[in-house]
């Protein structure tokens, strides 16, 4: 059977098993609320620890993460999903994991005292270009780590000590690497600790700077709080804890319409490479039938690439179905003057932006650290320099990200004046989370102004890709704070 023709079948299967959910799903979803575009639900997910049974190696196979480290893996396996059309990825535990041990928060950290380089090195560099765009779109990175728990070895010292800038400087550099290259968190078993304890406030720390955080897994009654993060879950247990359908979970489960910001369902159990039609029916209809539901989905692509199914195919009349516009304004677009300005200093931060290029340019006040290379400056949140090419710190590196009190100079500097730069951005776009209830608006310009060595500036226009509200917050913080890249 060609795969045209098990295509139809598999179109048959999808439209019957769609029915029969569509019903539910509908009844579920408040029909004054918008979901995001089916595309934009979909995540490429890369089990990375846990892909080998090799301890020395952290258990990450070689079909992962081979000799060429994090730079292939990225010109090669990611590029090829982004050409079929996915603009977020997923690395599941990607600096490994020990067999029969928690997923550890601290395992960047554990990965470096191993000396496994291939797991450690790059990883910043590799990834930030793409994430702000190098491949054509920006995209979005999740690092799916252990929890924040003060039961860890790294944490539970910290913690011990009682020290808040002990424990706040353990916790920010087991992810230093992820927020170098500008990607989200994703936190294994979160929703077992409180919502009222450190771990929860420091999460909430990263999404207030502009770092989406993906808990796990369904909340509890009692910590009701981390129905606040998007959700993440396996698919099969997502099913099992909900308590509309399963009386046992009644005492402790908060119900789906409890999630405010979202369901990440992760479709586990799939041979991927398998080109089987009656298992590409089956994944297609799994995956259909989560974006019915107005969740987004974590799934191996390589076997649907492998069988010819296209991006379009597998969420052909979703939205339609949902009621959901389709796809993203141009990135391009230079609409920017009719973004809402929520308050004074956009309206101070606009006006100057439209002047700068016609007044001289002004010496940039040098940070007092030493000089890096263009590669090695961190970004501002959210964004890419119109420059297009550069990274952040090499894990591992010298390179490092210290929060200051806002000097009298303000704003997000870096050490390397060549790649320094000022963002703004409207505020009229949509929640990084998928949230239900709030409508997809456009994604809109950029602003760049940006300082070189030699005191020159210029303003460039780019899109970060990201939703508004992630890069406000972002924008917002670096009123406060200064973010300098600096010797260990």
């Amino acid at each position: 059977m060609s795969i045209r023709s098990w295509f139809c079948v598999t179109a048959v299967t999808v439209g019957v098993f769609g029915s029969s959910h569509g019903a539910e799903a509908f009844a579920s979803t408040d029909p004054d609320q918008t979901i995001r575009p089916a595309r934009e639900r979909l995540v490429e997910a890369w089990l990375i620890g846990g892909s080998h049974h090799d301890p020395a190696r952290r258990m990450v196979g070689t079909h992962q993460i081979g000799a060429g480290g994090w730079p292939d893996f990225v010109n090669q396996r990611a590029r090829a999903v982004y050409d079929w059309g996915l603009r977020r990825f997923w690395l599941h535990n990607p600096f490994g994991t020990l067999p029969a041990q928690l997923m550890q928060f601290d395992q960047y950290l554990d990965a470096e005292d191993a000396g496994l380089d291939v797991l450690t090195e790059n990883f910043s560099e590799s990834w930030a270009p793409v994430v702000q765009g190098s491949f054509g779109e920006p995209v979005e990175l999740i690092a799916y780590l252990g929890t924040a728990d003060s039961a860890d070895d790294r944490l539970k010292t910290a913690f011990a000590d009682g020290n808040p800038a002990s424990i706040l400087g353990t916790m920010l550099a087991c992810v230093k690497p992820v927020l170098l290259a500008g990607g989200s968190i994703g936190a294994d078993m979160a929703v077992k600790l409180s919502d009222d304890g450190p771990e929860f406030r420091f999460y909430k720390y990263l999404e207030s700077i502009g770092i989406p955080v993906y808990v796990e897994s369904r909340p509890k009654l009692d910590n009701p709080g981390w129905a606040e993060f998007p959700v993440f879950a396996v698919d099969a247990w997502w099913k099992r804890s909900d308590p509309a359908h399963n009386a046992d979970c009644v005492p402790w489960a908060l119900p789906n319409e409890a999630m405010q910001a979202g369901v990440v369902r992760w479709m586990r159990n799939y041979p991927g490479a398998s080109t089987d039609p009656a298992v590409i029916a089956e994944l297609v209809g799994r995956i259909r039938e989560a974006l019915l539901e107005g969740h987004t989905v974590l799934f191996r692509s390589d076997g649907l690439r492998a069988a010819g199914v296209t991006l379009d195919q597998l969420v052909a009349g979703i939205d339609e179905q949902l009621g959901v516009e389709s796809g993203s304004a141009d990135s391009g677009s230079s609409e920017e003057e009719d973004a809402p300005l929520d308050d004074p200093m956009d309206m101070i931060e606009a006006e100057a932006e439209r002047v700068s290029n016609d007044l001289p340019a002004l010496p940039m006040e040098p940070t007092p650290a030493s000089p890096r290379s263009a590669s090695d400056t961190p970004r501002s949140s959210g964004g890419g320099s119109g420059g297009g090419g550069g990274g952040g710190s090499a894990a591992g590196s010298s390179g490092s990200l210290e929060i200051k009190p806002r000097g009298s100079s303000g704003g997000v500097t870096s050490s390397s004046g060549k790649t320094a730069s000022m963002q703004r951005v409207g505020t009229d776009m949509q929640p990084t989370s998928d949230l239900v209830g709030v409508a997809p608006n456009r994604i809109v310009s950029v602003v760049v102004r940006q300082k070189d060595r030699n005191g020159g500036s210029t303003i460039t226009q780019i899109s970060t890709g990201k939703p508004a509200d992630w890069v406000e917050r972002a924008r917002r913080s670096a009123r406060r704070v200064s973010i300098a890249n600096g010797g260990d």
